[in-house]
């Protein structure tokens, strides 16, 4: 008898000059040196963490670079961590200027249909964002997505904040106009940081996906609204295929540590997985530059973790970060 498979992944999709949108985070856009350096750092520090928690499990990187094409550091760290190196072209692609920022978010789907054909029928998936550190095993995580199908992460149900450029009210329009039927409740944005799929819940995303996105290229001609990002046609495909839950919020957590906006709250450390937008070229920098110089691996768990909270402000921010992080993004600018 076949084992099942826990997938976990990440991306990386390098924007062309001719197609670069705003990486609002990061103050450039995809195309640049400087995004293209802070997201191969990154790497490091999720594939680390996530593997040390999930020996058992399979670790895929999918990029549209080729092997050579990443840097000798990240090279030899999946070698050694054993994450395969899927290049895979961005077919889902939306239309230049659609949006102007994140035009790399829909490679998610292009992703979703490769591993339904790779998959069997008790795999399941893991999609995160690679800003994310994992402090505990998934063990359970994947339980419950083999048990239920799915494990999504509910973020904003705000009916009248913007989420990227439409309501969650637009959003129900949207739905309501491309299904001729009514939303059950109120639609609810799930985030596409962080998606657990097990293998028929892909299948039967790939296949509700093209009429949505077609209708959604079409209606966006022709209304003010439309549906920007991959997690806008995630949320609505959740509510069509019925497959809506909150079960990754017990898991992960999208946790803001700017100095203008900060949700963290303290036990926030306790989540599994910790979601930090704002540290991509601060605390997940100097992670990454630690974990260079212990050899790619965690030495001592403790003094990890300790470092880590310290790094990254989880769950507070000490005047020491506040004035490394501003020396450390002027320095980034200088390079």
């Amino acid at each position: 008898m076949q084992t099942s498979v826990n997938y976990i992944t990440t991306w990386f999709y390098k924007e062309s000059k001719e197609e670069a949108s705003f990486y609002p985070q990061l103050g450039q856009k995809g195309n640049s040196s400087l995004v293209h350096s802070i997201y191969m750092q990154i790497q490091v520090p999720f594939f680390v963490t996530f593997k040390y928690y999930n020996p058992e499990a399979k670790f895929i990187f999918f990029t549209n670079l080729t092997k050579e094409d990443l840097p000798d550091y990240l090279t030899r760290l999946f070698c050694k961590l054993d994450v395969e190196v899927i290049t895979l072209p961005y077919t889902c692609k939306p239309p230049k200027d659609w949006y102007p920022a994140w035009q790399n978010q829909f490679y998610l789907y292009d992703i979703l249909k490769y591993m339904d054909t790779r998959m069997q029928e008790n795999d399941t998936l893991l999609i995160s964002d690679a800003d994310c550190l994992c402090h505990t095993s998934l063990d359970t995580l994947f339980e419950a997505v083999r048990k239920n199908g799915s494990a999504l992460y509910e973020f904003i149900t705000d009916r009248k904040y913007s989420i990227n450029g439409i309501t969650l009210p637009q959003m129900e329009e949207v739905y309501r106009a491309c299904y001729g039927k009514e939303v059950k409740g109120s639609m609810t944005y799930y985030g596409g940081e962080f998606v657990a799929l097990r293998k028929d819940v892909i299948s039967k995303i790939n296949i509700a996906f093209p009429e949505l996105w077609a209708f959604n290229l079409e209606y966006g001609k022709q209304h003010p609204f439309k549906l920007n990002e991959e997690a806008h046609l995630l949320s609505l495909l959740a509510e069509h295929l019925q497959i809506r839950n909150t079960t990754a919020n017990r898991y992960v957590k999208r946790m803001w540590t700017t100095p203008h906006f900060n949700n963290v709250q303290p036990g926030d450390e306790n989540y599994p997985v910790w979601h930090l937008p704002y540290e991509k070229k601060r605390g997940l920098y100097y992670l990454y530059k630690l974990i260079e110089k212990d050899g790619g691996e965690i030495t001592d768990e403790t003094d990890f973790w300790k470092k880590a909270g310290r790094y990254t402000g989880i769950p507070h921010i000490s005047l020491h970060k506040r004035v490394k992080d501003r020396l450390t993004t002027l320095w980034m600018k200088l390079k």
